[in-house]
């Protein structure tokens, strides 16, 4: 069964300097039946790749002044678009700023799913809950630890780049040291900045052509990349691909435990992956690196 789709209206308030905000917008997302309906459906969890921007601050004084443009983003569209239309999919989908309040404390509440993808989550949103809950303690699970848990009972987990990944623009992501970077095949930097911004474009050195990953798609040409997050490749674990230029991983692999996880240096979104997204093999990678996870 193909997943479905909702459109669902949200409301994010705002505190400004003068009054709060309230906004109201709507943003379809996707989703499948939460139970597994034989062994040819897999059921994905993708979390993240979305965005609100409040725009621009018009002052005219010191007391005069005003918020002014507001968009939502989801750059995880293109992707959920192509997957609603896998009959072999179920396809849950957890915008970015809803993850502090709803994303699953429980163990069977996240077996519910086969794979697990962060996108520019970053890790506070995972360990931490909404201000409701400063009061209680404890707050809640750890959710860093569910997450490495899932993996190593079989679960599969696949963290995408970008400025809240692994350790991100001035350490937003912050995974470094965490639950979940133990279930990565990579260490994040300890530094306050992971990203490698490129312009002019890097591309792709497949090192591991015969992996399941890679096979049967014409890597040469290739994709090209803005810019990455700089990992470090555990012992353990099997670079797939790397950046031509710079010799930097872009795809890794390994087995945790029973399951299994892949690092993606990039992202499969804009800016840094706005070439891989257009690139005319991006859905069949896309299909085989699900494929061999939830395999």
């Amino acid at each position: 069964m193909a997943g479905r789709s909702l459109l669902v209206r949200h409301e994010v308030n705002l505190l400004t300097a003068c009054c709060p905000l309230a906004i109201t917008y709507s943003i379809r997302i996707y989703t499948g039946a939460p139970m597994r309906e034989s062994k040819n459906h897999i059921r994905i969890f993708y979390v993240g790749d979305s965005w609100l921007t409040a725009g621009t601050l018009g002052a005219g004084t010191g007391f005069s002044y005003d918020l002014r443009g507001i968009s939502v983003e989801n750059a995880a569209e293109p992707i959920l678009e192509r997957w609603r239309k896998n009959p072999r999919y179920q396809v849950s989908y957890l915008a970015g700023w809803d993850v502090l309040a709803k994303f699953p404390e429980t163990p069977s509440d996240l077996k519910r799913y086969d794979l697990l993808i962060l996108s520019d989550v970053d890790s506070d949103s995972l360990v931490l809950y909404p201000m409701e809950r400063a009061n209680r303690f404890p707050m809640g699970p750890n959710r860093l630890k569910l997450i490495r848990e899932f993996v190593r009972q079989g679960g599969a987990l696949w963290m995408i780049g970008g400025y809240y990944s692994f350790t991100g623009r001035q350490n937003l992501g912050n995974y470094s040291g965490t639950p979940v970077e133990e279930a990565l095949p990579v260490k994040c930097l300890q530094r306050n900045d992971d990203r490698l911004e490129c312009p002019e474009g890097v591309t792709v050195e497949v090192v591991a052509p015969e992996h399941a990953v890679m096979r049967n798609i014409a890597w040469t040409p290739g994709p090209m990349f803005t810019g990455y997050n700089r990992l470090e490749p555990k012992p353990e674990s099997k670079v797939l691909a790397r950046f031509k230029e710079t010799e930097d991983p872009l795809l890794v692999v390994w087995n945790y435990g029973e399951g299994r996880a892949m690092a993606l240096a990039s992202d499969i979104s804009p800016h840094w992956g706005a070439g891989f997204q257009q690139w005319e093999h991006f859905g069949e990678f896309l299909d085989q690196a699900v494929e061999w996870l939830a395999a």
